[in-house]
């Protein structure tokens, strides 16, 4: 088998200069793919210039219900939102994930996939989530059953096998808030509703290259013990700003992504490695 890596930058239209940040990565660097957060102001614009200028980036929706407002008038989303209108924290959805009304996420992920096809024309190559609260099943059935309708591929966002379930905890943000016994038999969950309801997915997920691992010799090393199939890398690349700073725990080290994804050496091994740079239109 051969060896095919998507890297896909989250977050694109968190705010312009996280899209600033993206591009350069796809143009100069490795980043093949990038997920929209839609609902954050000035999203569409960024959109529309990613489609001008960067055809050959994969575009998906970066599905959002832990950061920002929601597409929805309030009234509509009353479950998803605090008392000033903004979607409830990760952790605070991990507290209480009951508190969650699935016909409001559903019509709100619904309303941001809509945002996207109307912005471009068509729908996205994928989609994924903002953030890891949808790990937690109930949440995670959403999800996966829009995949389904709308036949997308999908990211799947833990270990696929019972020998890597120890690397479920390694989910940012996820370690700190719910016990790693808990992860795990969240994660068998959601494995028995893959199991019963197939969906297009990469072979695994790549979350390490993150915080204190955004190094060359981390990411090279990532990349000597990549395994065949098709493997996502997730990223974060970006340029901070006081928007983003204000707004988000990870914006300096966005700016440190953009430099190794970009940087000479990681491209040459991927050269020497045979390995085969690639988007979702490539998961079968």
């Amino acid at each position: 088998m051969s060896k095919k890596l998507i890297v896909n930058a989250d977050d694109f239209g968190r705010t312009h200069k996280v899209s600033e940040g993206i591009l350069k990565a796809h143009r100069d660097g490795i980043v093949t793919s990038a997920t929209v957060m839609v609902s954050m102001p000035g999203a569409a614009h960024d959109l529309t210039r990613a489609v001008a200028e960067a055809p050959r980036l994969g575009l998906g929706v970066h599905l959002a219900f832990t950061a920002g407002r929601p597409l929805l008038p309030p009234e509509w989303a009353a479950s998803l939102i605090d008392e000033h209108g903004h979607f409830h924290t990760q952790e605070a959805i991990l507290k209480a994930p009951i508190r969650i009304d699935l016909d409001e996420l559903r019509s709100e992920f619904k309303a941001q996939i809509s945002s996207f096809k109307n912005v471009t024309g068509h729908l996205p190559d994928h989609i994924d989530c903002h953030h890891f609260a949808h790990v937690y099943p109930r949440l995670f059935a959403v999800y996966h059953d829009i995949a389904l309708e709308l036949n997308l591929p999908m990211r799947v966002p833990f270990p696929r096998r019972e020998a890597d379930l120890s690397d479920a905890a390694q989910m940012p943000g996820i370690a700190s808030l719910i016990p790693n016994e808990m992860v795990k038999a969240m994660v068998r969950e959601n494995w028995q509703r893959l199991a019963e309801k197939p969906i297009r997915a990469p072979d695994r997920f790549i979350a390490g290259f993150f915080a204190d691992n955004v190094s060359v010799e981390y990411l090279l090393g990532v990349l000597d013990r990549l395994p065949d199939g098709v493997s996502e890398l997730m990223t974060h690349p970006g340029y901070s700003d006081e928007t983003l700073a204000a707004e988000s725990t990870y914006s300096a080290k966005r700016d440190d992504e953009v430099a190794v994804l970009t940087d000479p050496r990681v491209r040459q091994r991927i050269a020497d490695l045979g390995i085969e740079l690639t988007t979702y239109a490539s998961v079968a």
